[in-house]
């Protein structure tokens, strides 16, 4: 699989920092790409946000915020604002997160969305996978 420029979505992170099984491993391996300059991570202001919010319960404060500095030295911060806001408030999707989380990942050119709800993001422009899905298919390459 050639270098991708990948958005991935809040749940990922949490499955990361969180150590979700049985999730961790693949968004550990994710995030390894990122750090070895394999792939090219794009994250929302927004996950940031909430990813702090929840993991801050479990790690701390300090804590959390070393790992959120971790990430932030091994991805891009997506630009997002009004445009997205507008275009989530009339979107078809169900749900107002994942609405902005795609709108955003469209308007920085992401090549893929990795989350584990692909199901949120129906009608996609953009290929939707799981971590698990995006390391296969990455280590056939």
């Amino acid at each position: 699989m050639r270098k991708g420029v990948v958005f991935v979505d809040t749940n990922i992170i949490l499955d990361w920092l969180g150590k979700r099984e049985p999730f961790f491993k693949y968004a550990e391996e994710l995030f390894l790409k990122a750090e070895n300059k394999e792939i090219e991570v794009l994250i929302s202001t927004m996950s940031y946000i909430t990813t702090e919010y929840i993991i801050r319960k479990q790690l701390g404060k300090e804590k959390t915020r070393q790992a959120l500095s971790g990430i932030r030295m091994i991805s891009s911060v997506c630009s997002s604002g009004g445009k997205e806001i507008d275009l989530a408030l009339v979107s078809d999707m169900k749900d107002f997160e994942d609405s902005f989380q795609y709108y955003t990942a469209l308007n920085n050119s992401a090549n893929i969305i990795i989350t584990r709800n692909p199901k949120d993001f129906v009608d996609s422009k953009v290929p939707i996978m799981s971590a698990e899905e995006y390391i296969k298919l990455s280590q056939k390459d």
